[in-house]
């Protein structure tokens, strides 16, 4: 299949580092351009990006959270809350979801509902034709996967259930005693991460966590050059970027205690235990 250039688009791309201070816009308005620059195709493909806000949307109105509706995925929320009613035109990994739920039969009863749906969701990204995208999907799972795991090690917590997937690499982390989980000679950036995740600086370790994204990304696209995935990628870096210009110590702090606090919550141990978060 030729693959379409973007010339105008890619070369209009302001540069940005990852340490931006300013930025001349954001996804949203980056978004906007790529619905009228792409082709429908690719356009298509780019929404795979978009749609962990529909996943936020969708557990928040099944489970009725009360949390503020996300206006930044696939779908608004309004479309997603009568979806639910009758799931005709939406992702079909949303439909098993939402099928499961109200027939109240776990497809992995073992799993949170939030990891249970992120599983069913990588199962879809991981069979999209475009091979960036699938790099990407596979290397954010594992790399999702390896950090919780190490972590949970750290602070003596179960992560059994909490491990996303269903395929073989994710059964080798969940049940793997090496060091490096025995992958790193399949992926060489686990050393990486163990290091990181020996920094008890909570934003710096965010930070660097983030820098591997952003390095990996210029990995994928090392031939390309003005195709559309050198659009995902910006899109990505934008992503991250604008989450660092939100981002603050008492920020980062929350998220990390939030990812163990589902881990301690995944199983019963002492009351007594002290989760040991690297809090100053």
């Amino acid at each position: 299949m030729i693959r379409q250039n973007y010339y105008y688009l890619v070369a209009g791309l302001p540069d940005v580092t990852i340490e931006q201070g300013k930025l001349q816009f954001g996804t949203a308005e980056f978004r906007e351009e790529l619905k009228t620059g792409l082709s429908k195709g690719d356009y298509s493909q780019m929404e795979l990006l978009f749609l962990a806000d529909d996943n936020r949307n969708l557990l928040n109105l099944l489970l009725k959270e009360n949390r503020p509706l996300l206006a930044t995925g696939v779908y608004q929320p309004d479309f997603l809350a009568e979806e639910i009613k009758e799931p005709e035109n939406i992702r079909s990994y949303m439909k098993r979801f939402i099928e499961s739920f109200r027939a109240e039969t776990r497809l992995y009863p073992n799993l949170s509902f939030e990891n249970e749906l992120s599983t069913l969701w990588f199962e879809e990204l991981l069979s999209t034709r475009n091979e960036f995208l699938r790099d990407w999907f596979s290397f954010e799972l594992n790399l999702k996967n390896v950090i919780l795991v190490l972590s949970a090690r750290k602070n003596g917590l179960s992560w059994e259930n909490q491990v996303i997937g269903n395929n073989p690499v994710a059964d080798i982390i969940r049940k793997s005693n090496a060091r490096d989980l025995g992958l790193s000679a399949e992926w060489p950036w686990i050393e990486k991460v163990l290091q990181i995740t020996d920094t008890d600086d909570i934003l710096l370790r965010e930070k660097a966590i983030d820098l591997l994204r952003w390095n990996y990304l210029d990995e994928l696209n090392t031939f390309n050059y003005f195709t559309v995935e050198v659009l995902m990628a910006y899109y990505l870096k934008l992503d991250i970027i604008e989450r660092w210009l939100k981002l603050d110590y008492a920020t980062g702090e929350e998220m990390f205690r939030r990812m163990l606090g589902e881990l301690q919550n995944s199983y019963e141990f002492p009351n007594e235990f002290s989760i040991k978060d690297g809090k100053k």
